[in-house]
Order: structure tokens, then sequence, then C-alpha cells
């Protein structure tokens, strides 16, 4: 994974006469916002108790999940060789503990502002749908990248807007609060309560 990190880190320093190198190939992006959508989920699912719905995800969208985590290992094996397999699931957990990690700092912010993100998927209709949706609202992800000939979209952070009720007299109307997910004060990834979930997401099929 630091190899990842680092290959994506020197790639994004190069003149602009060779950024061609510092994005993904469309396959290759989709796949990885694909994973992120689908972490997303079942980080969301674990957190709020909303398996239901996640299951109903994966029946929905299995085939194209498949394909899509195939071209992920595809990825992975074509960049690292021999050691895919574990910098692969190192990348999935790295995935699962960014993502988690929001969950702990907001609490039960977290379920109120992602839990609608099903809804948003469970509504799409086909193949072409998820993977639009998935690349035009990427996710937190441990590492930056860019697609190939995409424009760029900012992570997407679904927007809570919560209702607070008037407290004592003389208050009343509303006030609206945002969540907005959280990183390490570095930057860098940290290790979430949900710990190596990551494996069971890779696996989950």
């Amino acid at each position: 994974m630091r190899r990842l990190f680092a290959t994506l880190v020197a790639t994004s320093m190069l003149a602009p006469g060779i950024a061609s190198a510092a994005c993904l190939k469309p396959i290759e992006g989709t796949a990885m916002n694909v994973a992120g959508l689908k972490s997303q989920l079942m980080v969301t699912a674990l957190a709020c108790d909303t398996r239901d719905r996640y299951n109903s995800f994966v029946i929905n969208f299995r085939p194209t999940l498949v394909k899509e985590d195939t071209a992920l290992n595809s990825y992975f094996s074509h960049h690292y060789g021999r050691n895919w397999r574990s910098e692969h699931d190192d990348y999935i957990t790295q995935l699962a503990n960014v993502q988690s990690d929001a969950s702990i700092k907001q609490g039960t912010l977290f379920c109120q502002q992602n839990v609608a993100l099903f809804g948003e998927v469970l509504a799409l209709k086909s193949s072409k749908e998820l993977l639009d949706f998935a690349n035009d609202k990427p996710m937190v992800q441990p590492v930056n990248y860019d697609i190939c000939g995409v424009p760029h979209h900012d992570i997407y952070h679904p927007t809570l807007v919560q209702v607070v009720a008037p407290v004592g007299a003389g208050t009343s109307g509303a006030k609206e609060q945002t969540a907005v997910a959280q990183t390490g004060p570095d930057g860098k990834p940290k290790r979430g309560f949900f710990g190596n979930i990551g494996h069971g997401i890779a696996s989950i099929f």
C-alpha cells in the first residue's frame, strides 16, 4: 500500500507534458470508485444496522460488482506482480478504515447523513447508472487519483439537514447542521473501529 501512495504522489508531481501518467485508466478508476462506494455502504450497514439494504444492493448489482472487483484485481496484479494480493487487501482495509473513521467521529450524525445513500443507490436501474453514480460521486479514498479523460469530481459528502427541536420558551424555528466526513490531522488514513473488515468486503462475493 505504501508503494501505491508513493506512485500516485510521485506521478501527480510530473510535468504537464506527461500528466497522463498521473491518472488511472477509465476501467481502473471506475473499479476504484465502485470499491469506494461498496465499502461506504458496507461501513454504513455495520454502523447503522442497515444490513438488509446492503444485501439488497449486492443482490441488485451483483454482476456489475463482480465485474468491477475483477477489474480492480487486474489493476493490482498488473502493477504489483506477485505481491498484488497483499497490496489489494491492504488497499481494501485502508479504504474501510478511512471511511469508518468518520462514523466514529460523527456518532449518530453519521447514520443520519449516510443511510440516505442506500435510497439513492437502490433507485438506480442499470449497471451503467451504478457506474455513472460511482464516478460522479466518488467516496472518500485512502489515496487521491484522477481518471484519464474524465472531469475531476470532488469527494461526495451527502448533505445532512437535521431539524433540531426548539428548546425552552421563546425559542422558535429550526437550525440546519451539515456533517462533513473528516480525515486524520495528518491527512493519512487512520485505523478505525471496524478494524480489518476490509477483508470481508473484498471477499463478500
